[in-house]
């Protein structure tokens, strides 16, 4: 009965095995709560909700989290450039979507920052406006989707080189499936679960040892 409750709480915990996700950052509405597609609160123009793990992060978690930390200055800055990293992709892409939570992107009137998945260009003039957060997804073109499969990688550059817009990143995410299916953000809650059960199944080992 032991066995079959930990199985349980693991593949509640995992979500579907239908799709696979790639997650940079976590779905913690920027360290403060904040709602999906709602008004932020952020104390203007500086705001730092990374955890330890977060600031220690290679892979582009180091820039979520935040609200003009990364890029800071109300005019284009020299070499702000953020970088999201997602690696061990594989070779066999034929669809695929990311997905962004970000806040306060305001490209009309500060200009658009300069994107690139695996050095192609992207098209981010998000208009979102002040103070507003927002869920953008979209499909992987097809050059992007060979990219993938001949570097088994996909990186991301974030470039306000030419750009005076603040912004913020609560998580980036990569999946297999087309944005229109959707698709299952994993919650901080998830990943409890998941570390409930683990401990559950050592301690459950131990005392089977005893």
């Amino acid at each position: 009965m032991r066995k079959l409750l930990l199985v349980s709480l693991l593949l509640a915990a995992m979500g579907p095995a239908s799709a696979s996700v790639w997650m940079i950052g976590d779905n913690d509405g920027y360290g403060k709560g904040i709602a999906d597609n709602a008004d932020h609160t952020f104390v203007s123009p500086i705001w730092d909700g990374r955890s330890a793990a977060e600031m220690a992060a290679t892979d582009g978690a180091q820039f979520t989290d935040t609200y003009s930390t990364t890029h800071p200055g109300y005019s284009p800055q020299a070499g702000t450039v953020a970088t999201f990293t997602f690696s061990g992709l594989g070779n066999s892409w034929t669809v695929g979507s990311m997905w962004f939570d970000l806040a306060d992107f305001q490209a009309g009137t500060f200009g658009a920052a300069v994107v690139t998945y695996n050095g192609i260009v992207q098209n981010w003039a998000f208009n979102d406006g002040y103070p507003r957060t927002a869920i953008h997804s979209f499909d992987l073109t097809a050059d992007v989707l060979a990219s993938i499969n001949a570097t088994g990688s996909l990186i991301i550059n974030v470039d306000r080189n030419g750009s005076g817009d603040f912004y913020g990143f609560d998580y980036a995410l990569l999946s297999d499936r087309a944005a229109a299916d959707g698709t299952d953000v994993p919650e901080p809650a998830s990943f409890l679960l998941l570390g409930a059960a683990m401990l559950g199944m050592a301690g459950a080992r131990r005392r089977k040892q005893k």
